[in-house]
């Protein structure tokens, strides 16, 4: 199994490509921001995206800032996907539990809501990432095992 997993932050992402990579047994591709996971996905197929939903712009690297951080970076990534025809099945993988500011905010189950109604064939859950809660494996676990994909068991 091949997974794209799109995430900014360098310590939830190595926990999600630990995980992916020893207890489902996939090859990982790393994206670290809205642009990279969009070139990533239009340059080779993936059979799963795991998919941050707020990150910046662009990858930060030591002479570039990434750009102006994205609430809901990881939705446009859904609708790029839609855009380019790309039906690969997407998890969002999350720490927050509220998206936007003032009048803009959703909390992550209206935003899980939203994403299923407007992405049916590609989106499929979402997770709560937390570091010190275990619990995100097993939740993580069950949407993958519910895909039918092999080695998670």
């Amino acid at each position: 199994m091949k997974i794209l997993l799109v995430e900014d932050d360098e310590e939830k992402r190595q926990q999600l490509s630990h995980f992916a990579h020893h207890e489902l047994g996939a090859v990982v591709t790393e994206a670290r921001s809205r642009q990279s996971g969009v070139n990533a996905l239009l340059r080779e197929p993936f059979d799963l995206i795991i998919l941050d939903m707020t990150m910046p712009t662009y990858d930060v690297t030591p002479t570039e800032d990434g750009g102006r951080p994205q609430a809901y970076a990881g939705r446009d990534i859904l609708q790029q996907m839609d855009r380019h025809g790309i039906t690969t099945k997407a998890i969002v993988v999350t720490q927050f539990d509220r998206f936007g500011q003032a009048e803009d905010e959703i909390t992550l189950q209206v935003l899980d809501a939203q994403l299923e109604a407007a992405f049916p064939a590609t989106y499929v859950g979402a997770v709560y990432y937390n570091v010190g809660y275990a619990g995100w494996r097993e939740a993580l676990r069950a949407v993958v095992q519910q895909l039918g994909f092999a080695g998670t068991e």
